[in-house]
């Protein structure tokens, strides 16, 4: 509920489409997003205008990604590594040549449970993720893209002077990020033979981290 995540970000970008260096139209790419912050199982809430003065046909494309820099120890210096993961990628609206097309992500693009945004608290480890829109054309990807970060808070958005706060719950990170990848050795008791069979079963999972998420239960 902090006034630097409730303020609307508005990100625009655009390219000249030419031919033999003669300027043929301008496709022009306009974000609005009405806040920077959400809680797991939020909707992202995205606007977007797109205005095609081109040749050809573009597509919309809307993608989240979750960055991890790790931090290993070796030596005095140390070494950092950035991992990316995939959260989604949904494709969007077409929009045909000199034509102007408007989307709105309503509940379209949710958020799925993942750990929190993590930036300068762990020196090990940092966590962040961002929000990328493109337009591709069906020769080419990527002709126009924006990009900004996106916080995931442990405190849902209510409207403010409101009485009613949203309810939370928790659960397990979904398998396609960090958190809910991989499970460490240390919170497994371990495979355990059973004579009767010839395999080993799966490990018992001791611990599994939760993560806090709106509860859409008791939405109307």
């Amino acid at each position: 509920m902090e006034e630097q995540y409730l303020k609307p970000m508005i990100l625009e970008n655009r390219k000249s489409t030419c031919c033999w260096c003669c300027k043929k139209g301008t496709i022009s790419l306009r974000c609005v997003l009405a806040r920077s912050a959400y809680v797991c199982k939020e909707s992202i809430k995205l606007k977007v205008t797109i205005d095609n003065q081109g040749e050809e046909e573009v597509k919309l494309r809307v993608k989240l990604e979750q960055v991890c820099e790790l931090f290993v120890d070796r030596g005095v210096l140390g070494v950092s590594k950035d991992v990316k993961h995939l959260v989604f990628e949904y494709g969007g609206c077409h929009v045909k040549p000199h034509t102007r097309s408007k989307w709105d992500s309503s509940n379209c693009l949710v958020i799925p449970t993942m750990p929190t945004t993590l930036v300068h608290i762990c020196r090990l480890v940092q966590i962040y993720y961002l929000l990328t829109v493109y337009l591709d054309t069906e020769k080419e990807y990527d002709i126009l893209q924006v990009s900004c970060p996106i916080t995931i808070a442990t405190v849902p958005f209510r409207i403010p002077n409101s009485d009613k706060s949203p309810s939370v719950k928790y659960d397990h990170a979904c398998p396609v990020v960090e958190g809910g990848m991989y499970l460490a050795p240390e919170f497994l008791l371990g495979q355990v033979y059973d004579g009767n069979e010839h395999h080993l079963r799966d490990p018992l999972v001791l611990y599994k981290p939760l993560y806090v998420t709106v509860d859409n239960s008791e939405t109307n």
